[in-house]
């Protein structure tokens, strides 16, 4: 059974991304990194980057809770949750369960997103793993999650599966967090006023990458309750995990008439609706204005 992020009871398919706090907090979102190559431990299992599932769009919602087979078609495990570089927008980890099957019991291992392949006749998602090298793998209880910024477990992590899954992020700052805690995040205006809340991310599995966050406003902001797609540079992360996120962008600037209905998402992929959204989030700048003026 998938997770249910929502707090309050509204009907929805699940949900995910992002957090904020004032105009000097530092922002969500630099320059892309560029992608580094795997570790060793993963090398094994990655594919062409552009095959299946893997290279289309797709809600960060879905993919938490979805599972993972082994090259066989047995099931592996399953998708616990994402763990998204703020400082890039790049998609980190996968963070999985295997459900006992290989000895490992309750805990759960991250790894790289790029070490995840699709079948060859369906979508299913398929890692291969090798016992041996899980049992050396760092993994955690799953009722004791390791810290983001600081913890010594994603040292560790990033030494096993290689030194390329932090260095890929570039310049930009390292601040890591879970999808999960993401979704549903409250949004401020830079007054500290409510402006609504982020009802999913649109992420990339193949370009590990965030696509951009999908926001569903407050009724003074959307009267029609709409919800519109934007990129991460117009959001500012909190100083704390737990704030909110700051909307970087006056109310005069958003295009309501390009929101659509919580209940008739549009197709990510069609390649008309692509362009118009690119065409949209190429109206915004790599960096917000918060960024321009500074932290």
């Amino acid at each position: 059974m998938k997770p249910n992020f929502r707090s309050r009871p509204r009907s929805r398919v699940l949900a995910l991304l992002l957090c904020a706090g004032a105009l000097a907090a530092p922002p969500l979102l630099a320059a892309e990194g560029s992608q580094g190559s795997p570790g060793s431990a993963s090398r094994s299992a990655t594919a062409p980057a552009a095959q299946g599932a893997l290279a289309r769009d797709a809600r960060a919602s879905q993919i938490i809770g979805r599972d993972v087979r082994d090259p066989s078609g047995a099931k592996l495990g399953r998708i616990e949750d994402l763990i998204v570089n703020l400082g890039s927008g790049r998609l980190q980890y996968a963070v999985l369960s295997f459900g006992g099957v290989l000895g490992v019991g309750d805990k759960l291992f991250a790894y790289p997103v790029n070490a995840f392949r699709t079948s060859a006749d369906n979508d299913d998602l398929v890692l291969t793993v090798d016992r041996n090298q899980l049992n050396a793998a760092p993994g955690f209880d799953k009722a004791r999650w390791p810290g983001l910024d600081t913890d010594s477990y994603w040292r560790d992590v990033e030494r096993y599966h290689g030194a390329g899954q932090r260095a890929a992020a570039g310049a930009a700052s390292t601040r890591l967090m879970r999808m999960s805690q993401l979704i549903d995040k409250d949004v401020n205006d830079r007054q500290g006023a409510d402006a609504g809340e982020i009802e999913d991310v649109v992420v990339n599995m193949a370009q590990q990458r965030v696509h951009y966050v999908v926001l569903d406003f407050d009724k003074k902001w959307s009267p029609d309750d709409k919800m519109l797609a934007l990129p991460l540079s117009a959001l500012s992360a909190p100083a704390k995990a737990d704030g909110d996120l700051v909307l970087n962008v006056p109310r005069e600037q958003l295009d309501m008439k390009r929101g659509f209905d919580e209940d008739r998402w549009p197709d990510l992929n069609d390649p008309t609706y692509r362009r118009d959204v690119g065409g949209w989030l190429d109206h915004f700048p790599p960096t917000s204005r918060a960024q321009e003026q500074g932290r």
